[in-house]
């Protein structure tokens, strides 16, 4: 009887100590796994300042920061089967995840703050499903099957291949006035087809649909610009970004 008891003392201070290292509502869940790792990639893990290396199969939380150096490049799948390729040059916080298939709840938000990423949501799960992805200058709900989110010095350029992307700033200003390019700007070459438009006057709006095939560019203080239509050849140069990353100087 007293060993019985002596265990189940230990156990009950055991259970007490777990309870006050880890509290509950702060241990982090697993959102998904990285599926593809190429050269050094580091996984912050829940706001820690030492990284550590990720690898394939290795588990994502919520509030994990991805981050990739150069010629490397990580891809991560979520539990709902959506991908998230993060480009080399590139950092990306997962701040939260929800995905009950049971209740049919499904959403995550995400932080960009530097370089290029894709999203693929499967089909099957688009209508239910929202990511909303931050980044120094726009919001951007997303409700697109893939599409490409790349990050500038002063601009958010969203590239949408299929589905939807509803675009606005996060600081939105009072002027329609927006630039999809400055003269004199000096870009690097792989992107400057994308970005070379006229400066074009924004619809007094604070929202903007993006659309299958097209794009649009959002700073801080201005409108989303109208959309832009893109071509096969422009999502090939993105396709290729995802390798190589934003090796150049926007200027």
């Amino acid at each position: 009887m007293m060993r019985r008891m002596e265990r189940l003392g230990f156990r009950i201070t055991l259970s007490l100590l777990l309870i006050t290292l880890f509290p509950w509502d702060l241990m982090a869940a697993e959102v998904g796994r990285f599926t593809q790792v190429e050269g050094q990639v580091e996984l912050y893990k829940a706001k820690t300042t030492k990284p550590i290396p990720a690898q394939p199969q290795t588990a994502a939380e919520v509030n994990d920061r991805i981050k990739t150096e150069a010629l490397s490049r990580a891809q991560l799948q979520f539990l709902d089967a959506s991908t998230l390729t993060v480009a080399p040059l590139s950092d990306i916080v997962i701040e939260s995840y929800m995905y009950d298939p049971k209740k049919g709840e499904q959403g995550a938000l995400s932080r960009l703050t530097q370089g290029l990423i894709r999203l693929i949501v499967p089909v099957e799960t688009l209508a239910k499903k929202e990511f909303l992805v931050k980044t120094p200058n726009a919001i951007l709900g997303i409700r697109g099957t893939e599409l490409f989110i790349l990050i500038g010095p002063d601009f958010t350029d969203v590239y949408v291949k299929s589905g939807t992307v509803s675009a606005s700033s996060n600081k939105p200003g009072k002027g329609d006035k927006v630039s999809m390019g400055s003269r004199g700007q000096k870009w690097h070459g792989d992107v400057a087809r994308l970005a070379k438009q006229a400066d074009v006057r924004a619809a007094n709006l604070g929202r903007r649909m993006i659309g299958a095939m097209q794009a649009s560019r959002i700073r801080a203080v201005e409108l989303p610009s109208p959309t832009v239509t893109l071509t096969a050849d422009d999502f090939a140069t993105l396709e290729r970004l995802l390798y190589t990353g934003l090796t150049g100087q926007f200027g």
